[in-house]
């Protein structure tokens, strides 16, 4: 066996600097996986022993080289996580506060449904407090814009941590955007003062600001949020029933910024510079227009990445298609899978928080896996143009569905079967005349005659919305699934790599992997309790999460039901069926399972009569307990901990907690620790 990697590797030596952003991911995830903040100083003395170590080894050996630099990438991921979460250092309030006539300068402006929602900053009145994610249902004055200073008078909460073991953990987002609060405003957001002059990203934000409503002018509110989306990335105005008939329909990543936008972008300044140039024969003839022009189209490149609002896709787009520019330069052949290794490693060294983003994991899994794809689809495909095309928009949407699936089941239990159908149609709609003819709309804008393609924007939308619409109803076009370990999940990205990276018969051996990862996560347990300070939800014999409040439809419930492949938790409509594990009085219920019993106790009265009989007590109101032997979860560790998931055996009971001591949960943490000390003072 060893052989044979031996013999592969050397086979395969040039590919080998294509695991060098892998091996960087690997540390960061053991960074992000720790239950505690790793100490700086030590880690680096650890590094540079065990690197002198390796470095004395590889004098005499010199075939353990490779041992080294797999060293010194793994180091490299964990330690830019380190130096970004002690940069960051934001700080988070730890309760709920009530601010009065707060100055603070508008950083961001985004229509949410039938309200606004502000990103403030430079925030007075407020001691050491960062950006806030203001919403407003109340009002904002017209002539409010990016870089003016605004007072106003809000309610104002901690970012909410995940409601359960692997849900989008906003506290952590948070921490990273540099986000110390969130609330609602409690008065009109006024103009305090007039932005005299503004910084280079509130002038990029501005003219975002100003397409939006520019788009909101010229066409009615649903297809001019459907095209911000498509453009420049701001996706917040969607209805809420309209994006979820675009993701059940399976064509959500034809509205995330990627490698289409950037190319069209840069090919089309490409032409426009190299004819204009063209035009002169002195130039034509003294000059390469080719490569110049390639050179300055980098610059209405970056722009549009800068109005896209810098997502993850974009940014790997943009330097994909600079890698590009480079080779026309260079006069070398562009290598695909190298530029992405490049901008997985550029992006993972300075945003090495990115690696647990859905756009990350999507993004790159799909253009590998169509990059790795390519050499086949066009070798086999029939000649006719036509029938290639389409077949050829089938495999892609199919290959990159695959790649993807394993990221959509982890992060948004669901499959959109109907998706592959939708994308025959969408795609070619969406990308050669929505997507063009959208930038166009942004090129003219200047010029004033946007306004005469709008009409043909909103009708191609159209199409695409009736189509979606049709798929999304079908019954089992979209399927929903339980949550995976992310082991399996990590397991299943290696296939995905080993399958994509190497280049030689051996990269078959990654659908193996691939399904030891499936089989793996098929398997995940889901918790049999999940209980929070305000909600609780329990596992039935039919394997549903039926729900102990009537909160089925609040964001944690919601959150809950899906990870269990349920659209929304149930009730429970008798408490005392001999057919189900819970039974309930009206001090508590006792949950049965396993050989295990478990009171969830809403007065004192319950512990009081159960506290001998069950093996776990958890309290759900604010009450004084009497003393009991058994293991109990405090209602204050509810509220501090957040979501506790609880896991039932003849062996032992299983408990989770969502707060770490991690630095974007520790502004709860401190809180709980505070509370304590005035409890036993």
């Amino acid at each position: 066996m060893n052989g044979y990697i031996a013999y592969n590797l050397k086979k395969e030596w040039h590919n080998l600097i294509l695991w060098a952003p892998v091996l960087q991911g690997a540390g960061i995830l053991v960074y992000f996986s720790l239950s505690f903040e790793p100490n700086l100083t030590t880690i680096i003395l650890i590094f540079l022993l065990v690197l002198s170590l390796f470095a004395v080894i590889v004098f005499y050996y010199r075939k353990y080289l490779i041992l080294l630099l797999i060293i010194a990438l793994l180091f490299l991921g964990f330690i830019s996580a380190v130096i970004k979460t002690r940069l960051t250092s934001t700080h988070t309030i730890n309760q709920k506060i009530y601010v009065k006539n707060i100055i603070a300068k508008v950083k961001e402006i985004n229509k949410k449904g039938s309200y606004e929602q502000l990103l403030l900053s430079e925030v007075q009145n407020i001691s050491k407090i960062g950006n806030i994610k203001i919403t407003v249902r109340t009002k904002v004055e017209e002539n409010v814009d990016i870089g003016d200073r605004v007072t106003l008078s809000a309610v104002l909460f901690p970012p909410n941590i995940a409601p359960a073991e692997y849900s989008y953990d906003f506290a952590r987002i948070s921490y990273f955007q540099k986000i110390s609060a969130v609330g609602f405003a409690t008065s009109t957001v006024t103009l305090y003062q007039k932005a005299n002059s503004k910084k280079f990203h509130e002038y990029i934000e501005s003219f975002r600001q100003y397409i939006y409503s520019n788009l909101q002018k010229n066409m009615n509110k649903l297809h001019a949020n459907i095209t911000a989306a498509l453009l420049i990335g701001k996706k917040d105005g969607i209805d809420k029933n309209v994006m979820n008939v675009i993701r059940n329909a399976g064509i959500a990543h034809l509205f995330v910024i990627s490698g289409l936008h950037l190319a069209f972008v840069s090919n089309l300044f490409f032409l426009l510079f190299r004819n204009a140039f063209a035009l002169s024969e002195t130039i034509t003839l003294k000059y390469n227009i080719k490569k110049i022009s390639a050179t300055i189209c980098i610059v209405p490149t970056i722009f549009y990445l800068l109005i896209t609002g810098m997502q993850i896709s974009a940014q790997r787009a943009f330097i994909m298609v600079t890698l590009v520019v480079i080779a026309v330069l260079l006069e070398r052949k562009y290598n695909s899978l190298t530029s992405i290794a490049f901008a997985a490693f550029g992006i993972l060294l300075f945003q090495p928080e990115s690696i647990l983003k859905p756009s990350f994991q999507m993004s790159f899994s799909a253009v590998l896996a169509l990059i790795a794809s390519y050499q086949i689809s066009t070798e086999k495909l029939p000649t006719g143009k036509t029938i290639k095309y389409f077949i050829s928009i089938l495999l892609s949407s199919t290959v990159a569905s695959l790649a993807t699936m394993t990221y959509t089941i982890y992060n948004f239990n669901y499959i959109s079967i109907g998706g592959v159908v939708t994308n025959l149609v969408a795609i070619p709609i969406i990308t050669l005349l929505t997507i063009p003819m959208g930038i166009i709309y942004v090129i003219l804008i200047p010029f004033k005659f946007e306004w005469l393609i709008s009409g043909a924007i909103e009708y191609s939308i159209d199409v695409v919305l009736r189509l979606s619409e049709k798929v999304a109803n079908v019954k089992y076009s979209t399927l929903y699934v339980h949550s995976i370990y992310p082991a399996a999940v990590i397991i299943i990205t290696i296939g995905l790599l080993w399958l994509c990276l190497w280049q030689r018969s051996w990269r078959f051996w990654g659908l193996v992997i691939i399904a030891i990862g499936i089989f793996i996560g098929i398997f995940y347990q889901i918790p049999d309790i999940l209980v929070v300070s305000n909600n609780a939800a329990t596992q039935e014999n039919d394997g549903l999460l039926y729900s102990l409040t009537k909160k089925n439809r609040n964001f944690i419930s919601v959150a809950w039901a899906k990870q269990n492949g349920q659209l929304k938790a149930l009730h429970y409509k008798n408490y005392n069926r001999e057919d189900k594990r819970l039974s309930c009085d009206d001090f508590g219920c006792i949950y049965r399972s396993a050989g295990k019993s478990v009171l969830i106790a809403y007065k004192q009265e319950s512990i009081v009569q159960n506290c001998d009989k069950i093996d776990l007590v958890i309290q759900l109101n604010k009450f004084i307990y009497p003393v009991c032997n058994t293991s109990v979860i405090r209602y204050d560790d509810l509220e501090i901990y957040g979501t506790h998931s609880i896991w039932l055996s003849s062996k032992k009971i299983k408990i989770k907690r969502i707060r770490s001591d991690r630095p974007w949960h520790l502004s709860g943490l401190n809180a709980f620790i505070q509370h304590r000390k005035a409890e036993l003072a």
